[in-house]
């Protein structure tokens, strides 16, 4: 069986980016992803509104 996640190996996911972002030189996905990830989290916060979520399941 595989051990759970952890906060701290989480975290190393985020690490191991920015190490491949600042060696390969691709600082111009820096924006795109820091927009997924707003977006992800602003989408996860309005699904636990209760009268915007269905509209948010319409929409996908």
């Amino acid at each position: 069986m595989a051990e759970p996640t952890t906060s701290s190996s989480r975290l190393l996911v985020f690490r191991d980016l920015y190490r491949m972002l600042r060696r390969s030189g691709r600082w111009w996905m820096m924006p795109l992803m820091m927009f997924l990830g707003v977006l992800g989290l602003v989408l996860a916060g309005l699904q636990a509104v209760q009268y915007v979520a269905p509209f948010i399941y319409a929409v996908f």
